[in-house]
This record gives C-alpha cells, structure tokens and sequence, in this order.
C-alpha cells in the first residue's frame, strides 16, 4: 500500500528529480506540502494530482517543466533548468548557484533523454556523457545527430572515472568485464538512455554476452547513488557507477573507464546574465576543488568550451 504522506526525497525518487527541485517546487508553491511536526511531507492525493496536472513526455521519467516559450514569458528570469545524467556535481553547483541568486532545478533523466529534452525546447541545459561506440570519443557525435541545426556550446563540467562499485575489500573479485558478465554476479543496472547504460551496453555486445544471462540486468535505478545504495544493501553484488558517489561508504570501487561529463547549452543562452554566472562559479577555484574533493572526478577542463556546434 502506498504511504498517504511522503518526504521530499521520496518525492524526488519518484518524479525522478534533485531533491533540490523537490524544495524549490514547495517554496514556490507548486507541490503542496504540510508540516507533521517539524518535517515536510506532502500527501498522497496532493501528488497524484500534481501529476495529472502535468503531462510527462512518457511513463517513466520526464521533468515537469513549463514549454520553454511559458518560461520565457515568465516574471522569474533567474532560473536554469537542467536535464541530463546524474552526477553529485550538480547538486553542488545547485547550491552555489543559489549563493549568486540563480535556482537551478535539475532532473536526472538520463544523458539521452537529457538532449531530447533540450532538443524539445523543455529546459535550458542538458548533461551528458556518452560514449560514441565507433570513435571511442564522448558525447559530439550525439550533440551533433539530436540538434544537427542548433547552435549549441558544449561546456565541460567534468571529467570522471566509471568503474564497479562493490562491497568493500570486493569479496567477489570483480575486477573485469568478463567477471561482470560471468553471470556469477547480481548487477543493478541503470536506465535506457543513461551513459552509464551505453556503456555497460557496449562492453556487453564487445564480449557476446546475451543480457538475459546477466541477474540483475533489468533491475534499473536513475541515479549512481540509487545503484551505490544497491550494492551497499545487498541488493546486488556489484554496479557500473561512478567513485564520487562511494565516498564515505563501506564500499570499494575499481575503475574501468575514464570519461567526460559535459554540459550542453543554446548559444543565444550564454549571453544572459544567468548563464554568465553558471560559466563564472564553473570556473572559480573554489567549486573546482570542491569538485575534486569528491573523488574520482579530472577538473583541469572544468568551464572550459569543449566545441561550439553551429
């Protein structure tokens, strides 16, 4: 049975949004929400007819954003709206973008969905990492197929290590693909359209292995800490994810592949005030070391322009 009330975060797994944007939509009274004590919750039927009252792009995960030209008819111009790959990077450029009055409000939709998003005209910044299987490069050749008549600049945020995360001291050995494959192992894998998933996928035709003889393969999250708290729980023996998101844990990780975490935005967008503070607080030292505190992550590329696409 349902819960009738529940927290922001479980809000934000469900709508498969940033906890961030769940508080944001309260604040801004979009989500109704209530005090039980000293806590937050928001009812169920609140929700449900939060939902109804928008129309998601499919099922399974689309931001419920406002048509980009409702949003530039809109009195509030400080707002970026973000859909792409989860990274814990966003979430701390949310919050110091906050520090310099700018709301971003991310939905972690998956690298692809983050383009097509963007491509449709429903948010202002899509975050992608994925890999071109017949270049070994990331992300240009997508850029260039989704939006082949947008002029786009391609921004670096990041760039990080994907590897498997397991249980600490890795009991099982997992340290390569084939061991990953071996079907010995419990994966948790994550959705369609994700980077994280292109990957995985392309190892997975690269050695022949049928994904019906992985357990687990169709066990999907949309975050690299729902995968992480997969592993930890016992639910799965290993996941693909990124080093970052095990810090702090009794978890290990072994990394297997080293990628680039770009942002993608509308090169008429750049000249606003907005998108001038978000290259700024990408290129101040201190959210560059804050970047790099949480592991795993290359910040020497970090607010640079990778490519313009016109």
């Amino acid at each position: 049975m349902r819960h009738a009330y529940l927290t922001p975060e479980e809000v934000a797994e469900e709508l498969k949004l940033s906890r961030y944007t769940v508080y944001e939509m309260i604040k801004r009274g979009d989500l109704p929400a209530c005090k039980i004590g000293r806590a937050l919750r928001i009812s169920r039927p609140d929700l449900d007819a939060f939902l109804h009252g928008h129309s998601p792009r499919d099922a399974q995960a689309a931001p419920p954003f406002a048509p980009a030209a409702d949003r530039r008819n809109s009195p509030r111009t400080n707002d970026i709206y973000f859909a792409g790959s989860h990274d814990p990077a966003i979430d701390l450029l949310t919050r110091m973008l906050a520090n310099r009055g700018i709301t971003l409000l991310p939905a972690f939709s998956g690298s692809l969905d983050g383009l097509i998003e963007l491509y449709k005209g429903r948010v202002d910044m899509a975050g992608c990492h994925l890999l071109d299987r017949s270049t070994g490069a990331y992300n240009l050749s997508y850029i260039r197929c989704l939006m082949p008549h947008e002029g786009v600049a391609v921004i670096n945020l990041a760039g990080r290590w994907q590897g498997f995360i397991v249980p600490k001291h890795n009991p099982r050995m997992i340290t390569c693909w084939e061991e990953f494959f071996s079907g010995r192992h419990r994966i948790v894998n994550r959705q369609r359209g994700s980077g994280t998933r292109v990957l995985l996928d392309f190892h997975l035709q690269q050695l022949g292995v049928s994904p019906a003889s992985v357990p687990g393969y169709d066990h999907e999250v949309t975050t690299h800490c729902a995968a992480a708290s997969a592993v930890l729980r016992g639910e799965a023996d290993v996941a693909l994810g990124i080093e970052s998101v095990v810090r702090g844990l009794p978890l290990d990780f072994f990394p297997v592949q080293e990628e680039r975490y770009d942002l993608v935005i509308p090169a008429p967008l750049l000249r606003q005030e907005r998108f001038q503070i978000l290259l700024e607080v990408l290129r101040d030292p201190p959210f560059k070391q804050a970047v790099a505190a949480q592991g795993g992550c290359d910040v020497s590329r970090t607010g640079q322009t990778i490519d313009r696409l016109f």
